[in-house]
């Protein structure tokens, strides 16, 4: 099923393990900061229904990819790391060209689900 919690963890899979958990914090902050941070966002982004969901899929994204990247449960964690980065770049590219800047957070979602993606194999 997967390497387990038995087997010492590699370097590589602790940062894969850390990386994972970076989507899942910006998730979070995403819930609990993002409305202070970007006024605007929950309306540019169609609304609180959208906003919530961002934010929770970022939650769970990254726990599945903690969990995957752990053994804990067989997740296909390449392909939703590729997806969670794919949403990073689009939302950096999206800030960019609106608002003329730099959407840190979603940077984080690119860098940490290419990382997870490029180290979290078995």
């Amino acid at each position: 099923m997967g390497r387990g919690l038995a087997e010492p963890a590699t370097r590589r899979h602790a940062l894969a393990c850390t990386a994972a958990m970076l989507v899942a914090y910006v998730g979070a902050v995403h819930e609990v900061v993002g409305a202070k941070l970007y006024p605007t966002g929950p309306a540019e982004l169609g609304g609180p229904l959208a906003w919530h969901a961002t934010g929770g899929l970022g939650i769970a994204a990254g726990l599945l990819l903690v969990a995957g990247t752990l053994g804990l449960l067989r997740v296909p964690v390449v392909p939703l790391a590729a997806a969670a980065s794919a949403a990073g770049i689009f939302f950096v590219v999206w800030d960019a060209v609106l608002h003329g800047g730099f959407h840190f957070f979603a940077f984080t979602v690119a860098a940490a689900g290419a990382a997870v993606a490029a180290l979290g194999r078995p």
